[in-house]
């Protein structure tokens, strides 16, 4: 924050383009921070300055918002997202008087200037499809939003994930709904792993990690961070000792899996390491062996917006999510890489179907009913079918030409109209 202080009072031309977080610029501007910052930034205060905002759909709607406005009132404010905040899926709620409205990104930024909706990026292919399975349960109908046992969860995503992730060239993300669900996601695929290894010494578990942001107590930075981080701000006030000591411990698990040395005062590093590895996954194991890497990291709020790997594929989903919520979490999977990554995978375990309908439909600009054709890869039923109706269509087309529907016999078709046809 410091640095960041020193550049925006530069008189130096290089220090006139800064690029830093909405935490770091948050504290900044922060009246009560224990640092003169704000203070110091008053000659400032007239001067013309333009912010730009990636994923604007977060931290614009409370307090880093109004003190960029209070701070720098001659700004211009432009921001950039996939998932803007509508009236539908509005979540922050403003009091004007006496009446409470609900605060959008019109509200916030004005007049939209371009729209290049995430139909459009797969359109153009600059993005994935997604594939979307509904865990069935065993043959037991899910009704919307029901959480299943925890361990029929774990067993399930065991029992798929190799298949899923592509013989595990791909890692994935467990989105769990709260920091108590995450921590008993992680002890039961810790004992359950244990338990298949003692019945199989060849089984070769699933490197989990798992992250979630610690109490704040007082620490700004992990403050700032929890803006953006409303279930786990949440859920850091309620037996905020026990969540400490949880992550601790499964701190200390990452600790000797990678031989590394964090704690909670070093959070913010232990953070940017299972990023790196979750990025990692690009190298063969020849360069970084598997047991440096990372198969599944269980999370809440953290990484399901705004950070982008290739290697992420699949994401399974317990916790309930819609709008914006549910396109950013899914598009955690979608980054192109190569032809072994053909799609994003999500299997959701709460039965969503609706929920995904409904986020689809409001975040693809004008392409309406054709939205889910260009979004989504058709479930395994529909392409059984289509390859049904081609295939039969083939033998038709054989059978008309005299000829067997057998591929020694596509030289005997007679003429170049024939042959053209049958290409």
């Amino acid at each position: 924050t410091e640095t960041l202080v020193q550049r925006l009072l530069s008189d130096d031309y290089t220090d006139k383009v800064i690029v830093t977080t909405i935490q770091k610029l948050g504290l900044a501007l922060d009246a009560n921070h224990r640092q003169p910052y704000r203070q110091r930034l008053k000659p400032l205060r007239d001067k013309r300055m333009v912010f730009i905002f990636d994923e604007c759909h977060r931290s614009q709607f409370g307090e880093n918002h109004r003190a960029i406005r209070e701070c720098f009132p001659n700004a211009q404010l432009f921001g950039f997202t996939g998932t803007p905040i509508f009236p539908e899926n509005a979540t922050y709620r403003t009091i004007e008087g006496e009446a409470a409205r609900m605060v959008t990104t019109a509200d916030i930024f004005g007049k939209q200037l371009h729209a290049y909706t995430i139909t459009h990026a797969i359109d153009d292919g600059n993005v994935l499809r997604f594939h979307v399975d509904y865990f069935k349960g065993g043959g037991v109908p899910i009704k919307p939003g029901e959480a299943l046992a925890k361990q029929a969860v774990v067993e399930a995503i065991l029992a798929r994930h190799d298949r899923a992730s592509n013989r595990r060239r791909f890692n994935a993300l467990l989105a769990t709904a709260s920091i108590d669900d995450a921590i008993a996601y992680y002890d039961l695929f810790k004992a359950l792993q244990a338990q298949k290894q003692a019945e199989d010494g060849d089984d070769l578990p699933l490197n989990v990690a798992c992250i979630f942001s610690p109490p704040a107590e007082g620490n700004r930075d992990v403050a700032q961070l929890q803006e953006d981080l409303p279930q786990e701000k949440a859920d850091n006030r309620k037996e905020p000792n026990r969540k400490k000591e949880a992550l601790k411990a499964i701190m200390a698990d990452y600790n000797r899996q990678y031989g590394v040395n964090f704690d909670i005062g070093t959070f913010d590093l232990y953070y940017q390491d299972v990023q790196k590895r979750i990025k990692d996954q690009k190298y063969p194991n020849s360069d970084l062996p598997h047991d440096k890497k990372i198969d599944l990291t269980i999370v809440v709020d953290m990484l399901l917006t705004g950070f982008d790997s290739q290697y992420i594929n699949p994401l399974y989903v317990d916790r309930h999510l819609k709008y914006h919520g549910l396109i950013q979490a899914f598009s955690r999977t979608n980054r192109v890489l190569h032809g072994a990554k053909p799609c994003g995978n999500i299997l959701d375990f709460r039965a969503q179907r609706e929920a995904v309908d409904d986020a689809i439909a409001l975040f693809s600009g004008e392409a309406g009913e054709r939205a889910r054709e260009i979004w989504l890869v058709d479930p395994a039923p529909v392409v059984v079918e289509k390859l049904s109706e081609a295939v039969q269509q083939l033998e038709d087309f054989m059978q008309s030409q005299g000829v067997d529907c057998r591929p020694g016999e596509v030289a005997s078709l007679k003429g170049d109209e024939a042959r053209a046809t049958f290409i």
